[in-house]
């Protein structure tokens, strides 16, 4: 038997349990042999979930920081469980924080495929708008730089994207994809030599140590009593339409070219947030398929499968109903057809099956305005 239970990862697993007001902890095992997971009750020593395979979730999902969900609930992994697993996995799974700055939608993209082809997984993403207090914060380590001025002047009040990045040495591996901070001297293929102009518009700013990272990212993706007061939701809510990068082309390291597509095709994205959505929301969200189209369950299943990319989406036209003609850039719900009858559309280019077709959006021009508000008004209460 020994044999058997050499080959598991443990960690610690936290669940906020809404009945009764408290946070309760487990181990979470989980076997690579046969990508199963089992969770143990740490208060009541018993086994809380039985050995089962779950929808979406490999070891690569696993980090410290992440959020799962397993059979219904959102599980955040907060630690390793036993030196074993520490030693083996501690160094893959290092996290460091990103920040695009100002940047064309269509560079942001070319950026994040980037990473992902280099190793860093994005795992936590959304747009936000910087006050100077901001600045002075992520900056802290830079405040006496002839250059800060400068960037406080040019990072306050816009609208940047702040990233999680997970892989092996994230926080070595992401500087020294960025290269120098000042483009003119950064090696050519870098980030910076690539697509920034000078040291202040260098495209991206990253934490210099593992603690500054942590420090980043509780700052940037505050706990949900902050989130109201903290780096908020942009969206706008005026002819617009919701877009939603579904987990599996996420996990497919999609996200990217789908900026890619949405920016050549006349949109621009005033709001962005990357989420885990759970069962009960995805199933009330596709309640208007339900007995409809046959793929309802999946649709559903797949949604709730791991971290989704929502994103408002507005018209760089002006005149343009956004919810009408996003929709022609999406394409045909079937990925097949799409390619035979649109090929230039975004499911055309990303989507694999009916129900992996990449890219939800809203069908109904009335719809547009609803839906984004679900997900940036309802869901982030």
């Amino acid at each position: 038997m020994e044999g058997a239970y050499k080959d598991k990862y443990s960690f610690i697993g936290e669940w906020y349990d809404n009945q009764a007001s408290l946070i309760r902890r487990f181990n979470v095992f989980y076997y690579p042999t046969d990508d199963t997971l089992e969770m143990f009750d740490l208060k009541n020593r018993k086994t809380f979930v039985r050995r089962v395979k779950v929808n979406g979730i490999t070891l690569d999902n696993f980090y410290i920081g992440c959020t799962l969900y397993i059979l219904g609930r959102l599980i955040k992994i907060v630690d390793f469980a036993c030196e074993d697993t520490r030693k083996k996995l501690h160094k893959d799974m290092e996290i460091t924080f990103a920040m695009l700055k100002p940047l064309p939608t269509k560079i942001a993209g070319k950026i994040l495929t980037h990473f992902q082809e280099h190793g860093l997984r994005v795992t936590k993403m959304k747009k936000a708008r910087l006050t100077a207090d901001d600045v002075n914060i992520l900056y802290r380590t830079q405040l006496t730089d002839p250059t800060f001025p400068f960037l406080l002047d040019f990072l306050t009040g816009q609208l940047i994207y702040g990233l999680e990045l997970v892989g092996k040495d994230a926080v070595s591996v992401c500087l020294k994809l960025l290269g120098e901070r000042d483009p003119s001297k950064a090696a050519p293929g870098t980030i910076r030599a690539l697509y920034g102009t000078d040291m202040v518009r260098n495209c991206v700013h990253a934490s210099g140590t593992l603690e500054a990272a942590m420090e980043d990212l509780d700052y940037f993706f505050p706990p949900p009593p902050l989130n109201t007061a903290r780096l908020r939701l942009t969206a706008t809510l005026s002819n617009c339409t919701l877009c939603i990068v579904k987990p599996h082309a996420v996990r497919e390291g999609k996200l990217g070219a789908a900026l890619e597509c949405i920016d050549e095709g006349g949109f621009e994205v005033t709001a962005l947030n990357m989420i885990v959505v759970e069962n009960i929301n995805a199933a009330e969200f596709y309640e208007v398929y339900k007995g409809i189209v046959p793929e309802y369950k999946g649709m559903v299943e797949e949604l709730s499968s791991g971290p989704c990319v929502a994103m408002e989406i507005v018209a760089k036209d002006k005149s343009l109903n956004t919810a009408v003609e996003f929709r022609k850039l999406v394409g045909p719900s079937d990925p097949e057809i799409a390619r035979l009858l649109r090929p230039h559309t975004l499911r055309a280019k990303l989507g694999n099956t009916k129900v992996q077709n990449a890219i939800h959006c809203s069908d109904l021009a009335e719809d547009g305005l609803l839906e984004v508000e679900y997900f940036f008004k309802i869901l982030d209460l």
